[in-house]
């Protein structure tokens, strides 16, 4: 518990300040530089075994982040997701393993490599957006990893994450609206209706992208995605719940303002 915590004061000032100096390449690099970590601690999980399987996978998710961040690298999206399936189907191993390698290869690519990006579109829209998802999402977790420790009974889903209660879930949503509700007054300009609906689907995201990176280190059969942070385990074990609400939140905010 010290060093989690201790890891939390180190990092969360040195993000905040990443986020407020209102540098788009600043934080695009940023972005960058964790998208990487994050897609060697995936293809590290899934192909211990196969270097040329966990490069390939990692230069594909890499090469989609800039599709999503270059305007003019758009148009080569599918030609890299075609890539992909020409590479694994075609090189290597029985057809069931190829299949495998590739379905393996392209969740990790897309996943980490497009969807966790999304956070530098939001941040162009103003750093004000990432800090209130920041908030709530941290919020969430907090709240439901405090609770759970302390008054978790019953099991949510034993069978992909043993440690998370039904107790800690209540918990963390009722913090993450709260946050969300009383935050977004003084980060974000939208209506109460807006502003609740907008909690309600960051706080239920936040939770299913935790219990989406379980299931993947279930599956890969690793406790934590690495060892990078003390306390924490690796980057995708503290990336999980922003995933998906980055996203959410690009879109969202992008449809509200258009």
């Amino acid at each position: 518990m010290r060093t989690r915590v201790l890891t939390a004061l180190a990092g969360i000032p040195l993000l905040i300040g990443i986020i407020v100096l209102d540098s788009v390449w600043l934080f695009a690099s940023f972005i960058e530089i964790l998208t990487l970590v994050a897609l060697h601690e995936y293809f590290r999980m899934a192909f211990p075994d196969h270097g040329w399987v966990r490069l390939t996978g990692i230069v594909a998710g890499m090469l989609l982040s800039l599709t999503l961040l270059v305007p003019w690298l758009s148009g080569l999206f599918p030609v890299i997701v075609a890539g992909l399936f020409m590479v694994f189907i075609f090189t290597g191993g029985t057809v069931e393993e190829r299949f495998r390698h590739l379905g393996v290869a392209l969740a990790g690519a897309l996943y980490l490599g497009y969807l966790f990006p999304h956070f530098t579109v939001l941040y162009r829209g103003g750093h004000e957006s990432v800090l209130w998802v920041l908030i709530v999402v941290f919020s969430t977790d907090s709240a439901g990893y405090f609770a759970g420790v302390a008054l978790g009974r019953r099991k949510l889903y034993p069978a992909v994450s043993p440690g998370k209660t039904v107790e800690g879930t209540v918990a963390a949503t009722a913090a993450g609206l709260a946050v969300g509700w009383f935050s977004g007054w003084w980060l974000l300009t939208l209506s109460p209706v807006h502003l609740l609906l907008f909690s309600l689907g960051i706080v239920v995201l936040a939770q299913l992208g935790d219990l989406f990176e379980s299931l993947i280190k279930r599956g890969f059969a690793a406790k934590d995605s690495g060892s990078i942070l003390p306390g924490h385990g690796g980057l995708m074990d503290r990336l999980d719940s922003l995933i998906f609400p980055g996203v959410l939140s690009t879109y969202f905010l992008g449809l509200l303002s258009s």
